[in-house]
């Protein structure tokens, strides 16, 4: 299985209210993509602007699949550009 926890910080003039229409999009289609084990996006309590996408995959196949689907490729580029430096990916296997 392959674990991303993806982090990023929302720009000081980013819209809150049209990156979370952004990512509850993101994250309601990728929970249904084939092979995801889970998909949360996480806002931290000790500063708001800081956020954490946490995905569970089977595999590769699957990940590379979900990389390419158009949900993905219509949100990640938006979301990148309300942070500050794009996001910060930490992969884990088991």
């Amino acid at each position: 299985m392959i674990r991303l926890n993806a982090f990023f910080v929302l720009k000081d003039d980013a819209s809150f209210e049209e990156l979370k229409t952004i990512t509850d999009e993101l994250v309601a289609a990728s929970r249904k993509d084939e092979g995801n084990k889970g998909y949360d996006l996480f806002q931290s309590t000790t500063d708001p602007k800081v956020m954490m996408f946490c995905e569970s995959w089977e595999n590769q196949a699957v990940l590379d699949k979900h990389s390419a689907a158009p949900h993905f490729t219509y949100a990640v580029p938006k979301i990148g550009a309300m942070t500050v430096n794009g996001l910060k990916i930490e992969r884990f296997e088991d």
